[in-house]
């Protein structure tokens, strides 16, 4: 038996029956998306999935029950979507139940700062600890696991990951999903835990330090509960795992936000901060900054060792704002040895282009573009290679023609975009093994390259090590913070 199934939480992530109580008749709220996710998950083809509500007998083609009780068969997990008043009526039918776990989405109890509110979730939880139940929420999404076939919105990826994500807002965990797998990172389990009056943050990350489906960590959080036990709880993870993490609520007006959203206190700066600094956590300011660094912990770009960066395929005022963006963010664009440029003036002509860091080559093929980065990548200086994937060097039909282009049809034309995007993830890994430096790729719009090509792109290169950011500044900001992390983690044990 491993670890995590050794793990007193593992049951919650894996149940083998789940009910919903208080499922809509109807669609058009966001209650009647628990049932839609989980179907598009096909959660139902593999294990029961009891929809209960009184009023109805059928619910999507499922059999409706007016209750846990009318359910005939064993409920590991419950959703609730019912008020808040009447769900402690819910909470004695699940002890009398025997489930596992109960998720409250129900909202409108301690996060209102009512004490009558306060005083009634309270009560909830201790029957519910005292009947062995474990509670996520009030106030949130609850559960994400694509192996387990669970899912709270629509859209998410049926495959599993490796990247645990421990949130205390449903939103948030959403956006970071959705926006986190279209640039190719899977998910091997998140949870949005609303309230925490339960299960709590520094459980979760305890739970994902042992768990072996989990590789990469990150959190969005907005109160700090059993601050001591997080602080352990983090250290656990981040020793043995890139653990990444955004706290919400560290202005004043953030403060007043959290309390109002799940009843939360929300914790200093300088005590967040130091406690990413002793564990050894990366701290993310800002949500870009989260999506960002797991993309780039996710892939070879996690490995840099240095500050130096050759930026390739930034002609002009591009390559002048490129480097403004690098330095910046305490990176820097040396010059090349003359040795690299005298090898780079062999195939590339003086005219129009710069051999001296940012390189503007005019490379029209992507043998001619390879052969740049291969030569600028085994430079001494350079630690890192930022480049434009460029999709229309691999060959529309009429070579670098425009007016050929314009002549493909457009579905035509998109389709070569996208087999383009593959090769250019293809080749850009291939650099990468073949160096032992990380490639970044910059995803700066080309005409005949955007749309689905660029998802292509991203999908493709994060797949194979390789990581890609929408502008020059995001990269270089997450490449700082990178290296920043790795500094910290001097003394720990190695995560690379």
């Amino acid at each position: 038996m491993s670890q995590a199934a050794a793990h007193p939480l593992d049951p919650i992530f894996h149940p083998r029956s789940v009910a919903i109580v208080g499922v809509p008749s109807g669609g058009g709220s966001m209650a009647s998306g628990f049932l839609s996710s989980l179907m598009e998950q096909r959660f139902h083809e593999v294990r029961p999935l009891y929809p209960v509500n009184p009023k109805i007998d059928e619910v999507a083609g499922l059999r409706c029950y007016p209750n846990l009780q009318a359910i005939p068969g064993p409920v590991d997990h419950v959703i609730s979507l019912i008020p808040a008043r009447i769900a402690p009526e819910l909470v004695e039918q699940c002890v009398e139940k025997g489930v596992r776990s109960l998720h409250f989405f129900t909202a409108g109890l301690a996060e209102t700062g009512d004490a009558e509110l306060v005083a009634l979730e309270r009560r909830m939880i201790e029957r519910l600890r005292g009947a062995g139940i474990r509670a996520i929420g009030p106030n949130c999404m609850g559960l994400y696991v694509p192996v387990s076939r669970l899912a709270f919105m629509n859209g998410f990826p049926s495959e599993p990951g490796n990247v645990f994500l421990i949130s205390q807002s449903g939103a948030n965990a959403g956006d970071v999903i959705g926006g986190l797998s279209r640039r190719g990172v899977r998910f091997s389990k998140a949870v949005s835990f609303g309230n925490g009056a339960d299960l709590k943050a520094w459980e979760l990350f305890d739970y994902a330090a042992q768990d072996p489906d989990t590789e990469i960590v990150t959190a969005y959080l907005e109160g700090i509960q059993e601050g001591r036990r997080l602080f352990e709880a983090i250290g656990r993870c981040a020793r043995a795992k890139p653990t990444v993490i955004l706290k919400g609520g560290l202005t004043d007006a953030g403060a007043r936000a959290a309390r109002s959203h799940t009843g939360s206190l929300a914790g200093s700066l300088a005590v967040f901060e130091a406690m990413c600094h002793q564990t050894g956590a990366i701290r993310a300011e800002t949500m870009d900054d989260l999506h960002d660094l797991v993309v780039a912990v996710g892939t070879r770009a996690r490995t840099i060792r240095g500050r130096g960066v050759v930026l390739v395929g930034g002609g002009g005022g591009v390559a002048v704002l490129s480097a403004d963006a690098l330095a910046a963010a305490g990176m820097e664009v040396p010059p090349m040895p003359e040795s690299t440029k005298a090898r780079l003036r062999e195939f590339i002509p003086i005219a129009g282009t710069s051999v001296n860091n940012p390189i503007d080559t005019n490379a029209g093929t992507p043998e001619l573009m390879e052969r740049t980065l291969r030569i600028v990548a085994e430079a001494a200086p350079v630690d890192v290679v930022f480049t434009n994937p460029m999709f229309g060097r691999f060959g529309p039909p009429g070579g670098q023609d425009p007016r050929a282009r314009d002549e493909i049809p457009a579905e035509q034309a998109e389709r070569r975009a996208v087999e383009a995007a593959r090769r250019s993830a293809e080749l850009l890994a291939g650099l990468q093994e073949g160096t032992a430096k990380p490639f970044i790729a910059l995803m700066r719009s080309e005409r005949g390259s955007g749309g689905e090509a660029v998802e292509v792109f991203q999908q493709e290169a994060y797949a194979r090590g390789v990581a890609a950011f929408s502008t020059i500044h995001r990269a270089a900001r997450a490449m700082g913070l990178v290296l920043r992390w790795r500094a910290r983690r001097e003394g720990l044990p190695p995560v690379v």
